[in-house]
């Protein structure tokens, strides 16, 4: 795991990436290095997993054709390919994933992207094309931003350091604004920057003196199906888990795992420990407050499993000391209330491991959100409906009435199409308050940008899924989990210089799943049924089928009560960039409803606070 950037420049000597690469030294502190060769200049910081000797270092160069590449991430599968290369001639002087990626593309070019396994951004220069050659990891674990300035092309894993370059425009994006005021975090392939944007997953690109030439090499599928009872699906589901775990369980340095005593990560430190795993320490993070506390939970899987339990409290009193500087981390908005108990758990875990694996993607593997099972009638009549998708026009007329009639039929489309559900129920209320704060200039601009945004979403969520509850499955999967859950979490983690692993996030198992059944995954009213039937070989009942709980924040207290003051101050602060989208009086009387106690805007005002902190850093410099 590292951090890369690079700027090429053809016919010219780009300007140097090191202020780029200095914002970069916490997700690699072993080791720095920039290499320069007339048009293209490539940097990396290494965080040492595999090879931890100078042979992994890297920019690494291929002496025969003087290709090089920077690359950020695990390839689960090397050795696998490595030998593959050898069969072929290719000899190797390192013993990491980095040097069989560079060989890879020699020997294949852009199709050796189909044959990885694992999370990944990387760029490769290659010197007899004179061009790049950058991707992406299919479900999106690894970032990727870049910038377009002039003929020049310059990228980096994170957008304050890209942002730090001074050939990037630090220009403000409306549309990325709105979508940070519906979605709480700025989704692919936009950012908050105009002049910055974000490789999307499962997409590479081709960099030359022509431009860049993007396309999706990987799509998720559930229209295609096998035939298998229920016990062939629990075997196969757990073979291939089972494989997913061990290959994440390479490493040269400390390895641990992530704990939160729900299904997903206690079925993946079980499986670590049946895959041959000795003295595995758990780490996890708990409240002072039960209603948010999982950490009891949390040690009786340890308990069972008997591993070495770490337990960190995040203490309210830390929120108005620790929420600034984790909006500074994040580069652009991000309002996920977790992402501040990620991060204290990132720091804990540091100080034991290297590397830990976590239960990240279970829910969007096996159907594992609340939403899924309220979608009873849609699936009772999907065959009646078939593959009809709504109108684009249809969906504006009723998100746009105010009429009593207007009302009954976004309830009817949300009933038996549950895939616009977020436009119609979620922006619907949200454009409530965005109606009233934005200034008219700013709705005039923005006009139907944000329900063209999400029509496009639910309707490719139609194209890759025939029921309701795949539909949604999708566009969790392709949306919030590549813009909101992988960014919180590599972020964080990154930010203390460790490795988080994902078995469930295995791409061959998001295959495999989207071929079962959906009766598979809900039965009987009980969501991820496979994956718990899966996890009964190995834990308690009592573990598996409590009520969810997640990993959420007690928001509302954040920002009222006690805390109102540092709401208020912040907004006050960063009236300057506020003002330039909203109406600052119609904004205040929304923020002051809340803090009151008057009226509840929770989840509005939380944004705005997490906005408001953001641009109080942007306006002095720091990202």
């Amino acid at each position: 795991m590292c951090g890369i950037a690079g700027y090429f420049q053809p016919g010219r000597q780009p300007k140097s990436i090191k202020p780029i690469l200095d914002l970069l030294t916490h997700r690699g502190p072993d080791f720095q290095h920039i290499h320069t060769q007339d048009s293209i200049e490539l940097g990396h910081t290494r965080l040492s997993i595999l090879d931890l000797s100078e042979h992994g270092h890297q920019p690494m160069i291929a002496p025969d054709s003087g290709n090089t590449i920077v690359f950020n991430g695990e390839i689960y599968n090397f050795k696998s390919l490595r030998e593959k290369l050898a069969s072929k001639g290719h000899s190797f002087t390192s013993s990491g994933d980095t040097e069989v990626l560079l060989k890879l593309y020699a020997e294949y070019g852009e199709k050796c992207i189909s044959m990885l396994r694992g999370m990944f951004a990387f760029a490769i220069w290659d010197e007899e094309k004179q061009q790049l050659l950058i991707a992406r990891d299919r479900l999106g674990k690894k970032p990727f931003y870049y910038a377009q300035s002039g003929n020049g092309f310059i990228f980096a894993s994170e957008i304050r350091a890209l942002a730090a370059h001074p050939d990037i425009s630090k220009d403000i994006d409306v549309q990325a604004v709105d979508l940070f005021m519906s979605t709480g975090c700025v989704p692919a392939p936009f950012s908050i920057y105009s002049a910055i944007r974000k490789l999307p997953a499962a997409h590479y690109g081709i960099v030359n003196a022509s431009g860049l030439r993007m396309q999706r090499y990987w799509s998720l599928d559930f229209t295609q199906k096998i035939d298998c009872s229920e016990d062939e699906a629990l075997d196969s589901l757990h073979t291939q888990l089972m494989e997913a775990t061990r290959i994440r369980l390479e490493s040269d340095v400390p390895l641990g795992a992530l704990l939160s005593g729900g299904v997903d990560s206690s079925l993946i430190v079980a499986l670590m420990a049946e895959c041959g795993s000795k003295s595995i320490d758990t780490f996890t993070i708990g409240f002072h407050e039960k209603k948010y506390d999982e950490s009891g939970h949390a040690a009786k899987v340890a308990r069972h499993l008997g591993v070495n339990h770490h337990v960190e409290y995040l203490d309210p009193s830390q929120f108005e000391n620790m929420l600034p500087a984790v909006v500074r981390q994040y580069g652009e908005p991000f309002s996920d209330d977790a992402a501040l108990a990620t991060m204290l758990l990132s720091e804990a875990t540091r100080k034991h491991v290297t590397v830990a694996l976590s239960g990240d993607g279970g829910d969007e593997l096996a159907c594992g959100y609340s939403a899924y099972t309220h979608v009873k009638l849609a699936s009772t009549l999907a065959p009646l409906i078939g593959k009809k998708i709504l109108p684009e026009q249809n969906i504006a007329a009723a998100f746009n009435s105010k009429t009593a009639l207007g009302k009954l039929r976004r309830k009817m489309i949300c009933k038996f199409h549950p895939e616009f559900k977020r436009i119609l129920r979620n922006e619907y209320k949200v454009s409530r308050y965005k109606n009233d704060v934005y200034r008219t200039d700013i709705r005039e601009q923005l006009g139907d940008f944000n329900l063209k945004w999400m029509y496009e979403l639910s309707r490719q969520a139609c194209a890759h899924a025939r029921t309701p509850a795949e539909r949604l499955l999708w566009m969790d999967t392709v949306h919030f989990l590549a813009d909101a859950l992988l960014v919180k979490v590599d972020i964080a983690s990154m930010a203390h210089s460790l490795e988080v692993r994902s078995p469930l996030l295995d791409h061959e198992l998001f295959d495999y799943m989207a071929t079962l059944p959906p009766e598979l995954k809900l039965k009987g009213g009980e969501s991820k049924y496979l994956l718990k039937k899966l996890a009964e070989r190995y834990l308690p009942k009592d573990i598996l089928y409590r009520r969810k709980q997640g990993f959420s924040m007690p928001v509302a207290k954040w920002t009222s009560g006690d805390s109102a003051d540092f709401t208020l101050d912040a907004v006050s602060q960063a009236t300057p960039f506020l003002q330039q989208f909203f109406d600052m009086n119609m904004l205040n009387r929304r923020i002051n409803e809340h803090v009151s106690g008057r009226k509840k805007h929770k989840n509005f005002v939380w944004n705005i606070l997490n906005l408001a902190l953001w641009a109080v850093e942007h306006g002095a410099g720091r990202v």
